[in-house]
């Protein structure tokens, strides 16, 4: 028996087979370009830093120095200094004046800047061992009565003072002010002072302690070391 076979069927299928083959190389050219182009566009796009502000600030870094000043009725002080923020400043160091020997330190607070700065300080100072009448008379210009029994006493003094400082360069700041201080006198033993002044060697007495305020003047120099 003969099986017979279409010939147009035959060449329709033909035809598809080669159609399929033919558009094989064609989809995978395209699917290759799909995948190179953004490959290729990554590769040309390169990111550029944002432009620098020439007007902004640097950024502030701490300083150090030492600062010298001579003052009234304070006296002469040399202190070690640290400058963290740019409105603020701290220092710490030792004093001596014609009553004795102390340490101090204080903070500057440095509201704008500017070729004359305004400043404000707070300052804070023990001493030891001050003569008690030449203390009083200091303070009051005036002569006091000798009171051995308290020759020698300490004190604090807390100020504040409003001043300018001047930086011609920058290492080296010139300042000045002036303000008020609040001066504490204290002394333990003065049984000893009431009982002379009086006779009475049955006076007991608690330990004296003197509040006084006075006007202060200062000048100074600060010099960093960054």
């Amino acid at each position: 028996m003969r099986t017979a076979v279409n010939p147009r069927g035959g060449g329709a299928r033909a035809l598809t087979c080669l159609l399929v083959l033919a558009a094989a190389p064609l989809a995978r050219a395209q699917g290759q370009e799909d995948t190179d182009t953004p490959a290729a566009e990554s590769e040309g796009t390169v990111s550029t830093p944002a432009p620098a502000d020439p007007d902004a600030a640097p950024p502030w870094n701490t300083r150090f120095g030492a600062r010298l000043v001579a003052g009234a009725p304070e006296g002469l002080g040399v202190a070690a200094l640290i400058h963290p923020r740019p409105w603020l400043r701290a220092h710490v160091g030792a004093t001596r004046n014609t009553l004795g020997f102390g340490v101090r330190g204080g903070l500057d607070l440095i509201p704008i800047q500017l070729f004359i700065t305004p400043s404000l300080g707070l300052e804070y100072g023990h001493y030891f061992k001050a003569d008690y009448n030449k203390l009083l008379t200091q303070l009051h210009g005036e002569p006091t009565t000798a009171a051995t029994g308290i020759r020698e006493v300490g004190y604090d003094q807390l100020s504040a003072h409003l001043g300018l400082e001047l930086s011609p360069s920058r290492y080296v700041t010139l300042f000045g002010g002036v303000g008020i201080s609040y001066w504490f006198i204290g002394g333990n033993d003065v049984k000893s002072f009431i009982r002379e002044s009086e006779n009475d060697p049955d006076i007991t007495a608690r330990p004296l302690t003197l509040g006084l305020s006075s006007p202060v003047a200062k000048l100074g120099l600060i010099l960093y070391f960054n």
